[in-house]
C-alpha cells in the first residue's frame, strides 16, 4: 500500500533537513499583516515547523498552527518563537482537526495548499471565519534567477522523472497547485523578493532533502549520486563554498466564496 501524500514530512531525515530551507522574505510577513482585517486570530494550516506562525506570533493575540506531522511540530516548538504562550500547536489535518467554536481573521497555507482536500477544507474555513476573513497562500522559498538556473533546470529535468515517474513540467504543476483558486474571490497576487541570502553548498543540498520529491527515503541508494551531481553543478557558482541569492516567494489572497 502506498503512503498517503505528504507522509515524507513525518520522516526524521526530512524533518532534520527542514531548517535548511531559506526563510521567507520579510515582505511576505508584511503583506500578511497588511491583508489581515484584524490581528486577533491566525490559523496556519500545514504549518510544518512554523515558518509562518513563529514570526507572526507576536502580532496576533492567538495563533493556531496545524500539521499532521508530530515531528514537524516538535521541531517548531524547539525553534525561535516556538514556545510563545499564544502559539497553539495542533497535530492534525486541516480538514478535520478539532476546531471547536474558533473563528479566524486570517488563514495561511504556506507550501501546503496542494496537500489538502479543497472541497472539504474551504466550506469548513468559511464556517469559522470572522468578518473580513482572508485566506492567503504562500509559495516558494527558492532562489530567484540564480546564475545556476540553466544547470538547475537540467538537473530537475533528469531527477524529477526518475523519482516521480512524471516529467519535470513546472507550468503543469503550477496549474494543478492553483486549483484552490476556484474557491476564492481573489483580491491580490504579489511576487516578493528577499535581501541577498547566503547559504553553503552543503546546506543548499540538505535543503533539497527537506522536500517531498527529494526525500532521502525516495532517493534510497541514489542519494549519494544525487548529492554529488548537485554539488558539481553548484560549486562553480560558489565563493568559498557559499552561494548568494535572493529568495522568491508568491503570496495570493482572497475571500472564501460562500453559497
Amino acid at each position: 500500500m502506498s503512503k498517503r501524500a505528504g507522509a515524507s514530512f513525518e520522516e526524521a531525515d526530512v524533518v532534520e533537513n527542514y531548517p535548511y530551507r531559506p526563510p521567507y522574505p520579510d515582505a511576505v510577513f508584511e503583506k500578511l499583516l497588511d491583508i489581515a482585517p484584524e490581528r486577533s486570530t491566525l490559523l496556519d494550516i500545514g504549518c510544518g515547523p512554523g515558518k509562518i506562525s513563529r514570526p507572526l506570533v507576536r502580532y496576533f493575540e492567538k495563533v493556531t498552527a496545524v500539521d499532521p506531522s508530530r515531528q514537524m511540530l516538535t521541531l517548531g516548538q524547539s525553534l525561535a518563537g516556538g514556545d510563545a504562550p499564544n502559539l497553539h500547536w495542533i497535530e492534525g489535518f486541516a480538514e478535520d482537526f478539532p476546531i471547536g467554536d474558533e473563528r479566524f481573521d486570517l488563514t495561511v497555507a504556506a507550501a501546503s495548499v496542494h496537500w489538502v482536500d479543497h472541497a472539504r477544507l474551504f466550506p469548513r474555513l468559511a464556517a469559522h471565519a470572522n468578518p473580513g476573513h482572508r485566506f492567503a497562500v504562500v509559495s516558494g522559498d527558492t532562489p530567484f534567477e540564480p546564475p545556476w538556473e540553466t544547470d538547475w533546470r537540467a538537473f530537475l529535468t533528469k531527477w524529477v522523472p526518475a523519482l516521480t515517474g512524471r516529467p519535470f513540467d513546472p507550468d503543469r504543476q503550477a496549474d494543478e497547485w492553483a486549483r484552490y483558486q476556484a474557491y476564492l474571490d481573489l483580491e491580490g497576487d504579489a511576487f516578493l523578493l528577499s535581501a541577498p541570502f547566503q547559504q553553503s553548498v552543503a546546506d543548499f543540498i540538505r535543503c533539497q532533502h527537506s522536500r517531498d520529491t527529494f526525500a532521502p527515503s525516495k532517493l534510497g541508494s541514489r542519494n549519494a549520486v544525487f548529492d554529488a551531481e548537485l554539488r558539481e553543478i553548484l560549486i562553480p557558482y560558489a565563493s568559498d563554498g557559499t552561494l548568494t541569492f535572493a529568495v522568491h516567494t508568491r503570496v495570493v489572497w482572497g475571500i472564501i466564496k460562500t453559497g
